[in-house]
């Protein structure tokens, strides 16, 4: 990896100016100045500082990272299989120095699609066919000694509860993280649904029952404790005109036109808007705003707390907040390059556009990481970019990036293209 180099940490003023972009230009424009530019402040020795390796975690072709707050886990391939059953080796190592934690073994009959590591075990989800029918397993950390497996889709693990939540089509099951042993079991209604909601970190705050006769409940995903229950009019498909419930907020039909939302736990009613949201989805963590998508065709900000809506234009396909704005991709079909623009919140008024870079994560203070990869090449620029300011501040470049980034425990942590894991400290 000898040609694996990335500066973290500001270019320093004596660097060519540009490096630090006052404000958004052009995609076209951008793309070929800091092409230019961050040639130039590598090529150029005096003012850029010395360039640091990242540290590698070596991993193989078909081996799968997952990132579970400041551990990462590499499955690896199997180890002798029989008909769809193979054995996968789950490599644990603590962030943000990478020390090697454990070595389990997991037996699955599957593609795995989540891994966690909760207290002495190693909780793993799979799919077992293509019907979309889940399992999920628990094995003792470090070891091939298998706790318990059920056929549910995993949902969340409480470490302090020692408690697994899972679903399935009948039910939604709690069950003890060491014994597998059911604790308690929401069953799904036949004519309706259950979903989660109001995330706190890593697993949700309630429970939410709806189904087609009217009945709506809430519950506590760590007892099954019923919260309250409203009864709507009954509705013929869709739970009753349910939109979804986010965060503490749940908006459903009560037989008048548009929805009302109600207030989780205890399910009030807050407020009743005449939208026509009919054919809308809820998004989570929208800010201040309730951002309602229609599928091909915009978006319609509503006000969370008083119900009113904002504005509605068909341009964005997904938007979300980056701190006082929010950051949205276009609906456009027909463009190579839908950009990722800065809108008002208030009024959907596009600030700005910061082109081809794409979110990482969040970086403090409303600004947030961005990788901008050059086309044709495994070369990738990294930043630091400010919605309020319109900025773009490069803090390194990176070579032999597969396109595969993510953020966490204050690492910028990448696959490279021989497989191998590469992580470089944020500061």
């Amino acid at each position: 990896m000898s040609n694996t180099v990335i500066e973290l940490g500001e270019v320093p003023r004596e660097a060519p100016a540009a490096v630090e972009v006052d404000r958004l230009v052009p995609r076209r424009a951008l793309l070929t100045l800091l092409s230019i530019v961050l040639l130039a402040a590598v090529a150029a020795a005096a003012p850029v500082p010395a360039l640091s390796r990242p540290t590698i975690v070596p991993a193989r072709l078909g081996d799968t990272m997952f990132l579970d707050g400041d551990r990462m886990m590499l499955v690896g391939g199997s180890t002798s299989q029989a008909s769809q059953v193979s054995r996968r080796a789950v490599t644990a190592y603590a962030l943000p120095d990478a020390h090697l934690l454990s070595r389990t073994t997991v037996t699955v009959s599957g593609g795995i699609n989540q891994v966690l590591l909760a207290a002495d075990t190693v909780v793993v989800s799979y799919q077992i066919d293509a019907s979309g029918t889940w399992a999920t397993v628990a094995v003792a950390e470090g070891t091939e000694t298998t706790r318990w497996r059920r056929t549910a889709r995993l949902i969340a693990v409480s470490v302090p509860d020692a408690l697994v939540l899972l679903g399935s089509d009948e039910a939604v099951t709690a069950v003890d993280l060491r014994s597998g042993t059911v604790r308690w079991t929401l069953a799904r209604p036949s004519d309706g649904f259950i979903a989660e909601s109001g995330w706190a970190g890593d697993y949700p705050r309630w429970l939410v029952l709806f189904t087609d006769s009217g009945r709506m409940e809430s519950h506590d995903p760590r007892t099954g404790e019923l919260l309250a229950t409203r009864t709507l009019p009954p509705r013929a498909g869709r739970a009753n005109g349910l939109v979804g419930p986010v965060d503490d907020v749940v908006m459903a039909g009560d037989g008048t036109p548009g929805l009302t939302a109600y207030r989780l736990p205890g399910l009030a009613p807050m407020w009743h808007t005449g939208a026509d949201l009919s054919r809308s989805w809820m998004q989570a963590a929208c800010g201040r705003l309730i951002c309602m998508f229609r599928q091909q065709s915009g978006l319609t900000a509503i006000d969370a707390e008083s119900g009113r809506e904002l504005w509605d234009d068909p341009s964005w396909a997904y938007a979300e907040p980056a701190g006082a704005y929010l950051l949205a991709t276009r609906t456009d079909r027909d463009i190579e390059d839908p950009g990722l623009w800065v809108l008002d919140p208030a009024t959907g008024t596009p600030l700005g556009d910061f082109g081809r870079w794409e979110y990482l994560a969040p970086a403090g203070a409303g600004r947030f990481y961005a990788k901008l990869d050059v086309r044709g090449t495994y070369l990738v620029h990294f930043g630091v970019l400010d919605p309020a300011r319109r900025t773009v501040r490069i803090i390194g470049t990176a070579d032999d990036v597969s396109n595969s980034c993510q953020v966490a425990a204050g690492l910028l942590i990448c696959r490279l293209v021989d497989a191998s894991v590469a992580m470089w400290p944020l500061r």
